[in-house]
């Protein structure tokens, strides 16, 4: 089932983009809270340390992308 039957051909793959920013954007904030968590218990972390722990737990909260079967349409 296309969940974007209503636009043409050429918007399907930008508004699937879109979509998949705006999870994104709602996991990052969703996570806000370990992060803050994280700083006031370790207050003498590396800022570099902190960003590279921000990330990884990111990636690992992220769901894995299915890449196989997506067809770029032209």
């Amino acid at each position: 089932m296309n969940p974007y039957g209503n636009l043409r051909r050429s918007q399907r793959h930008v508004q699937r983009l879109v979509a998949e920013f705006n999870a994104d954007e709602r996991l990052w904030r969703y996570l806000e809270g370990k992060r803050r968590l994280r700083r006031r218990l370790y207050p003498r972390m590396s800022a570099k340390l902190r960003k590279q722990l921000d990330l990884l737990e990111f990636t690992a909260a992220r769901p894995l992308q299915d890449c196989v079967g997506r067809f770029w349409e032209t």
